[in-house]
């Protein structure tokens, strides 16, 4: 436990460049880990559609339309970006715009994490920069992972309306997946968690939870409010549309027209299952889901369901890894500068 990838995490409000690098090489084997994971799993399905047939499909692809799908997912983090600068200035964070989003786009580096919680090492970064404490920042980091799933909740729940296929199943896995965000964004529900814990002392993660809870919910409340939440919406759904549409031009580079709504729905939904799972990067269930789908909502033979499931996860997943690792490590040049008092 003590070396665990959260134990680094869990218990500081400051770090030093050394101890943010250890962190760091701890990002790195979690993504040379999902790598080997989620090429474990493509491996398999190219095997279940016929790993020739498979390959054929997907080198004979037209590259430069399935190069739309790239730009476009890459545009939802750009718009997802809005809601990030949003949070920020609420909570009362000064920071310049550059700094600002190449912290931001390292995040996705993290996507490959469980429920993408190592997205908590940009609050360190970020305290460096700024000067605040990082559990000031953390509220930001909860609350843009938070409406990240919310949306991908809508989208399922309403276009599996719209395709009337497995909507209790959907409405089922909207449930489960909000559940735990209530105790991050419900004080009161706080409140009696934290009376439980205080026969815990300052034991463990229970103690931490204890010392840190009051600071963190103080952040938190200035983001916990009607007004954030639909802001948020407003920027997350159009963001989680481009990440969907990545489907629709892969099929379209591979000569497949799919509605629109359909490819939607197959992807959102893939993405709840896979965010229920809380799997690492939700490697496998997002991927035997959209293999499934795929193929039984638009008829299209294993081979094909399997191409572009391999092809949709590489835009979908794995470019914000690659691009948000680039940027974590570009990141670490602010790691050299001096410390910076709190800002006014």
């Amino acid at each position: 436990m003590a070396n665990s990838f959260w134990n680094d995490l869990k218990g500081r409000k400051k770090v030093n460049r050394k101890e943010y690098l250890k962190i760091v090489r701890r990002v790195k084997y979690l993504i040379i880990l999902g790598l080997g994971m989620s090429l474990a799993v493509f491996i398999g399905i190219a095997v279940f559609g016929g790993i020739y047939r498979v390959s054929d499909v997907i080198i004979t692809a037209k590259l430069y339309i399935y190069a739309i799908a790239l730009v476009l997912v890459f545009c939802g983090y750009l718009v997802r970006f809005l809601k990030w600068n949003y949070y920020l200035k609420k909570l009362g964070i000064k920071i310049g715009i550059k700094e600002n989003l190449i912290i931001y786009l390292s995040l996705y580096s993290m996507n490959i994490t469980p429920g993408k919680v190592g997205r908590v090492v940009s609050a360190y970064t970020l305290s460096k920069v700024t000067g605040e404490k990082v559990s000031k920042i953390v509220p930001a980091v909860t609350m843009d992972i938070f409406t990240d799933f919310i949306g991908f909740a809508v989208f399922a729940l309403l276009f599996s309306v719209y395709a009337h296929r497995f909507v209790i199943y959907i409405l089922a896995a909207d449930v489960v997946l909000l559940i735990p965000f209530f105790f991050v964004t419900h004080d009161w529900l706080y409140q009696r968690l934290k009376n439980f814990l205080k026969r815990f002392k300052k034991k463990g993660y229970f103690g931490l939870f204890s010392v840190y809870g009051d600071e963190y919910f103080s952040s938190q409340s200035s983001l916990n409010d009607a007004r954030t939440y639909v802001y948020s919406l407003l920027v997350t759904l159009p963001a989680d549309f481009l990440s969907g549409l990545a489907l629709f031009i892969t099929l379209y580079a591979f000569g497949i027209t799919a509605p629109v709504g359909g490819t939607i729905f197959v992807y959102s939904s893939a993405q709840l299952f896979g965010m229920v799972s809380g799997l690492p990067g939700s490697i496998g269930v997002s991927d035997g889901t959209l293999v499934a789908l795929i193929g039984g909502v638009f008829s299209l033979n294993a081979i094909i369901s399997s191409a572009a499931t391999i092809m949709t996860r590489i835009a979908t997943l794995w470019l914000g890894v690659i691009i948000g690792t680039a940027f974590l490590f570009y990141s670490l040049r602010y790691w050299d500068l001096p410390d910076r008092k709190k800002r006014g």
